[in-house]
């Protein structure tokens, strides 16, 4: 099978398994990027020392790429090239534990007050006030407010969870 295959498969089985948009968008570049990069080896070879030479010799912008790469190898892995991935062991990095950036109220608030958009200000102060996403923001319609009862509703925010 050619490399065009393998992403095929992954792809159809990303959607099978309801991956998100952007889950299956990196998880697909970066499997073609790895099946380039081992393109003198037909992917039902592949072992287990290939995929930990490509991950060695990656230079990864954060760990959060990385883990992404991960992802996306053990998924051609399992899913494409359908093997288990008993015998392969893929070593997570360390997670970053980085302290919130916290916006100083006064400052904030200053800066709500110079927008002269009352539909962006309106956005922008929700936003603020419930701590909402962007893409929750973007997903937000008029029926998951309450104004009686003060609640916002957002449903099937990251990781497919609703919350209150």
């Amino acid at each position: 099978m050619k490399k065009i295959d393998y992403c095929e498969i992954c792809k159809q089985k990303l959607k099978y398994f309801n991956y998100s948009e952007n889950t299956s968008r990196i998880y697909l570049f970066y499997i073609s990027e790895f099946l380039d990069e081992t393109a003198k080896i037909c992917p039902s070879k592949l072992i287990s020392k290939n995929f930990q030479d490509y991950l060695n010799g990656y230079h990864f912008s954060s760990i959060s790429q990385q883990n992404q790469i991960i992802n996306s190898i053990r998924f051609l892995y399992k899913f494409g090239v359908g093997r288990k991935y008993d015998k392969v062991s893929f070593e997570r990095p360390r997670s970053e534990k980085k302290l919130p950036k916290i916006i100083e109220q006064k400052h904030l608030l200053k800066q709500i007050e110079q927008i002269d958009n009352l539909k962006h200000k309106a956005i922008i102060s929700l936003a603020y006030s419930v701590g909402l996403r962007v893409s929750e923001v973007i997903n937000l319609k008029i029926t998951d407010i309450d104004s009686k009862r003060m609640i916002v509703s957002i449903n099937n925010a990251k990781g497919r969870k609703d919350r209150i």
